[in-house]
């Protein structure tokens, strides 16, 4: 596979390499890409984790869930990502 970068690319993968961590621009190009699919992997359980929630929200005012007097769902949601 042949891939053609731009003057900013090519600037990130000579900056890389200066710094010894790695040997050839393919080892730069494949660390870049297990970043980012890690990455999209991470942002995919967040998108997933703020469905649920949303979902359960949405459930609780539906049915008129309460925690009792001044109490609400969304502040013990918020206080449990503490």
């Amino acid at each position: 596979m042949e891939i053609h970068l731009d003057s900013h690319g090519e600037h990130l993968i000579k900056r890389q390499l200066r710094s010894g961590r790695y040997q050839s621009a393919e080892q730069v190009v494949v660390s870049a890409l297990e970043a980012l699919n890690q990455s999209d992997h991470a942002l995919a359980q967040d998108d997933e984790r703020w469905r649920a929630v949303q979902d359960m929200l949405a459930f609780a005012e539906k049915h008129g869930f309460t925690l009792g007097a001044g109490l609400h769902l969304k502040d013990l949601i918020h206080e449990g990502h503490k």
